[in-house]
């Protein structure tokens, strides 16, 4: 079977019962680990598939929930071939995503599969400001005193708006990126266009947020697992959540985590 297939990249082989699906966004100048750091340290030989989000044509801010749940389910049939989904999992943003992928699945196949979600949550500003400053942080060519500077306007769009202001924010916060941008290809003598090629990756995470925000919750949701690292605990969007004593940054790259994620599988496919 191919690495890829309509929409999905397979981060894992293996032969194990099912399906994993995940979802979560992976972008230039991310901080914490991801899906695949997780995957070299389950024990089982579960095969886990990654969504890759669009993307967008046009403006990013008219991104829907349906439009990217849409392309997820549309490409299912080929990572699947005939195999059941054994769980999907979802981290930050993704958590709504996956939840919806699931209610989707339990709809077209008469059973809802397992969830379990890493620091689940509705994106806001506060989500979109840690990760915009994790991407300025991340402009090691920029001088301290440009990084500062953009930093400190960040700070000040922050302010200037209500905490579920997410889209003008994220507006705002596009042109301050690639203001960064163009400094840094000037720093590094390289054409503009490297600058539109990093504005169109985050136009595509801030597409991704926008879209998750346009999904509405369902009461199911809840019955999920999350799993969480010590900055998000009481989160309270499922109601069994397993707190660890380690950093966000660090919550896919953990061995307990990938210890409890391969128990929850188990129990659940122990349980069918």
């Amino acid at each position: 079977m191919s690495e890829n297939a309509a929409n999905w990249s397979r981060i894992r082989t293996g032969n194990a019962p099912g399906v994993v699906l995940a979802v979560d966004f992976y972008g230039t100048g991310r901080q914490e680990a991801t899906f695949r750091h997780l995957c070299d340290l389950l024990p089982d030989p579960v095969e886990v598939w990654h969504a890759v989000p669009p993307t967008p044509d046009g403006d990013w801010s008219a991104a829907t929930g349906a439009g990217h749940l849409h392309r997820w389910t549309e490409g299912l049939g080929t990572v699947l071939a005939g195999r059941p989904v054994r769980a999907v999992v979802g981290y930050c943003a993704g958590s709504v995503f996956a939840s919806a992928l699931a209610d989707t699945l339990g709809e077209r196949e008469g059973h809802r599969p397992q969830v379990v979600l890493f620091n689940p949550g509705v994106p806001d500003v506060a989500t979109l400001t840690r990760d915009f400053r994790g991407l300025i942080d991340g402009m090691d060519v920029l001088t301290d005193e440009e990084r500062a500077g953009l930093l400190a306007e960040m700070t000040a769009i922050q302010q200037a708006h209500a905490p579920n202001a997410l889209v003008p924010v994220a507006e705002q916060y596009a042109a301050l990126y690639r203001e960064g941008c163009d400094l840094l290809c000037q720093r590094l003598g390289v054409d503009a266009s490297l600058g539109a090629e990093l504005a169109t990756v985050l136009h595509s995470y801030l597409a991704y947020l926008t879209a998750a925000l346009d999904v509405p919750p369902a009461p199911q949701w809840r019955t999920a697992t999350s799993l969480t690292s010590r900055e998000h605990r009481g989160a309270d969007f499922t109601d069994t959540e397993h707190g660890f004593d380690v950093a966000r940054a660090d919550l896919l790259n953990s061995p307990q985590v990938a210890a409890a994620l391969a128990a929850l599988l188990r129990e659940h496919e122990a349980s069918r």
